[in-house]
């Protein structure tokens, strides 16, 4: 995915940090809070984001789990995959890789099993249910700390994710205030509950209420990694749990603060208010913040709830997953049919310069997606349809394709043979020992040099114009071709043909208008019956983005032409129009962008050959355009003239 994340909920999307920070989310943080605006689903998107975060899971647990959006229900991890938001853009995309990062720990790390096992034990010893929840919170939240050290020290790199995980759901500014303030500060439960997951805040203040260092000091947050199972955590849980439940009111009061003022005055590398700076030291903030003034700040009824809020987030996050937003089937759908086809976001139009009046500042996306049956009937593709209307004809069409391309196919052949051409009567070489007689004549030129012609493998991508104005013949005529070379290429050896559609999008399914590639077909991958199976479904539509997709897809038709006789043959019946809310793309300008980006590929030892296929209307102002974007050889032809082709296609092919 090449989509660029600008949003600061993305920073980290990019890549790894460039410098580590030597801050953990087991000490210090900084706070922000994620406020992602609601819009409409970005099915595009959403399958981009969704193969990105697969890929980070993937990276950094060594495993192969699934990553889905979930379309019913509340979502968690089940212990065999990671179940996205169908909420996450690029203002949340950091804290959505951060989560999945996390669940992903929990499959590799959690012992799911064993803990089911210890819950059944405590009902079958009579637990009241109560402690057996408030228990099993205790665990879950030991048990995410103990996961995040794993996979925060081991795969530094995305320190970045969980940071931004860790300010949406524990550092944000309601539990901030909060901590801040003395609306924990009753002796409850709850209450050394909601500061005891609240740990790694740098506002924690570890006196507010009876000995709630020593429980800071029983979990050892520093050296988390010491619990080396899921059983060892639920035994701590335990301990905890019996320690809070003993320190609540029944307990002599004197006898709670006994203690606490020894332990505070230790000067060990526990010391409340904040957190290691890598040195062993500690930095004391919010409890000196908070003792500052005798009256702590009153909270309004508003701020109260919004605090009540913000920490039932936290007790969802470590009891059963944060709610994620449910996609519809329809969009589920989608971002399936999205990955199966490969769909991917670029950028276009940087460099592009139009000095008219249609000017617009900005970069517009392009989508590129691979042809597949799923992504036509979820109606992603705007010029695939699969529908009985008119499949005879274009059944014709193929069939006439594929007969073309048997007769090529023969008038190609000649490139998979090696030539061998034997020169006599040479100053230098190999004897000929046919004219060593006459050297008794006073000829010495007896010698002969061999030479011999073989052609290196070669790719041929094929690009097509399917706007609007190709439909009917032309578009006919350009199938035809286009299918022909394919079948062509099948028969010979060393050849592989990539056929790719271009056009624009509807505002209905993406939004608004979008330039849109479409990867028909790729030997590498695919065979021919994928061109009888599925061809039919192509039609045209849209306008002609023409430079726009060039740009879009310039990385890998160069990667794809690395070491080989390349080619690049384009079918078109006219100039460059395309406009939505980011760009305007007409006249000089837009001629000129797509000339760059031609020049680009011959620059990178790409042939290009541009057949204009004519309409009635075709005048020679267009012909000449044509040629400034193609080059001199650019031209009209009857791309069902099956000679011509081979005629022009070898004299790019079998030149050397």
């Amino acid at each position: 995915m090449s989509y660029k994340f600008t949003d600061k909920g993305s920073k980290y999307s990019s890549f790894w940090r460039s410098s580590f920070d030597t801050k953990s989310i087991f000490d210090d943080f900084d706070s922000s809070e994620d406020k992602p605006k609601k819009k409409g689903k970005d099915v595009v998107a959403l399958a981009a984001h969704r193969r990105a975060i697969a890929n980070f899971v993937r990276i950094c647990t060594s495993k192969d789990i699934p990553v889905k959006f979930t379309s019913k229900g509340d979502s968690y991890t089940d212990g065999k995959s990671v179940v996205l938001s169908g909420s996450v853009n690029d203002k949340n995309f950091d804290s959505t890789v951060g989560l999945a990062l996390h669940e992903a720990s929990h499959i590799v790390k959690t012992d799911f099993d064993s803990l089911k096992s210890f819950l059944n034990q405590m009902r079958h010893d009579n637990v009241p249910n109560e402690d057996i929840m408030n228990i099993k919170s205790i665990a879950n939240y030991i048990e995410d700390r103990r996961i995040d050290f794993y996979m925060y020290s081991s795969a530094p790199g995305y320190m970045g994710y969980y940071d931004a995980m860790y300010d949406k759901y524990f550092h944000s500014n309601h539990i901030n205030k909060a901590l801040k303030t003395n609306v924990w500060d009753e002796q409850t439960y709850e209450n050394y509950m909601n500061h005891m997951i609240n740990f790694t805040n740098i506002n924690r203040n570890l006196d507010c209420i009876p000995r709630l260092r020593e429980i800071y000091k029983m979990i050892d947050m520093r050296n988390i990694s010491r619990l080396s199972n899921t059983e060892e955590v639920f035994e701590l849980a335990k301990k905890i749990h019996e320690f809070i439940m003993n320190l609540l009111p029944t307990q002599d009061a004197s006898q709670d603060g006994e203690g606490e003022d020894s332990e505070g005055q230790e000067g060990d590398d526990d010391s409340q208010g904040g957190s290691g700076n890598g040195d062993g030291s500690e930095v004391d903030s919010g409890d000196k913040e908070m003792k500052a003034d005798d009256g702590k700040p009153e909270l309004s009824d508003r701020q109260e709830q919004m605090i009540e809020n913000a920490v039932q987030k936290q007790k969802d996050f470590i009891n059963d997953g944060p709610r994620k937003t449910k996609l519809t089937k329809k969009d589920a759908k989608a971002v399936n049919a999205m990955d199966k086809s490969e769909a991917k976001i670029h950028e276009a139009g940087e460099k592009y310069e139009d000095n008219s009046y249609y000017r617009k500042d900005g970069i517009t996306r392009v989508i590129e997606m691979d042809l597949s049956k799923s992504a036509v009937e979820a109606c992603l593709i705007p010029c695939a349809t699969d529908s009985s209307w008119n499949v005879e004809r274009k059944q014709e069409v193929i069939n006439k394709g594929l007969q073309m391309g048997t007769i090529l196919g023969r008038k190609l052949k000649i490139r998979n043979e090696d030539t061998t051409l034997k020169s006599t009567r040479r100053d230098t070489g190999r004897i000929d020992r046919r004219l060593i007689a006459e050297l008794g004549f006073g000829n010495d030129r007896v010698f002969s040099n061999t030479f011999k012609t073989s052609f290196a493998d070669a790719f041929i991508h094929i690009s097509i114009d399917v706007s609007g104005s190709m439909s009917g013949d032309k578009f006919d005529q350009a199938m035809v071709s286009a299918v022909a070379v394919a079948k062509a290429c099948s028969m010979i050896e060393g050849i592989d043909v990539k056929i790719s559609l271009r056009t624009t999008t509807g505002e209905h399914t993406y939004g608004q208008c979008l330039p849109f590639i479409l990867n028909a077909y790729d030997s590498r991958k695919d065979s021919i019956q994928k061109i009888k199976s599925m061809f039919y479904m192509l039609h045209s539509a849209g306008t002609t983005p023409e430079g726009l997709c060039f740009e879009a897809v310039m990385k890998s038709i160069i990667s794809d032409s690395q070491g080989k006789d390349s080619y690049f043959v384009n079918y078109s019946d006219g100039m460059p129009m395309f406009g939505n809310n980011d760009i305007e793309y007409y006249h000089n300008g837009a001629l000129t962008h797509t000339k760059t980006q031609v020049d680009t590929m011959r620059k990178n030892g790409i042939k290009v050959l541009s057949y204009f296929i004519a309409g009635s209307y075709s005048d020679k102002r267009e012909s000449d355009d044509f040629k400034k974007m193609y080059g001199a050889d650019a031209q009209y032809i009857n791309v069902q003239n099956v000679s011509a082709i081979a005629r022009t296609i070898n004299k790019k092919m079998l030149a050397q």
